[in-house]
């Protein structure tokens, strides 16, 4: 069974993934400066349906071929 790395709490589920935390917010994609201009916009103050925009818009320039302007964004914001 994985563990959480910080409490070695049991996950109840088996990962070949590390268990990830954060304080303040995390973004994550597929290419790098993508994810950063999501961090560059939660650090100006946006929330997370901004950064969600601006990642897809950063995919679009850095991974033209899998996602463009027009391309898929499943969210659920609440």
């Amino acid at each position: 069974m994985a563990s959480n790395v910080q409490n070695n709490i049991p996950l109840p589920f088996i990962s070949r993934r590390s268990a990830v935390l954060g304080q303040h917010y995390m973004v994550a994609s597929t290419q790098p400066l993508a994810s950063q201009a999501g961090v560059r916009i939660l650090e100006q103050g946006g929330n997370a349906a901004d950064a969600a925009v601006a990642v897809a818009a950063a995919l679009g320039v850095t991974e033209p071929f899998s996602t463009g302007l027009g391309g898929d964004c499943f969210c659920l914001f609440y």
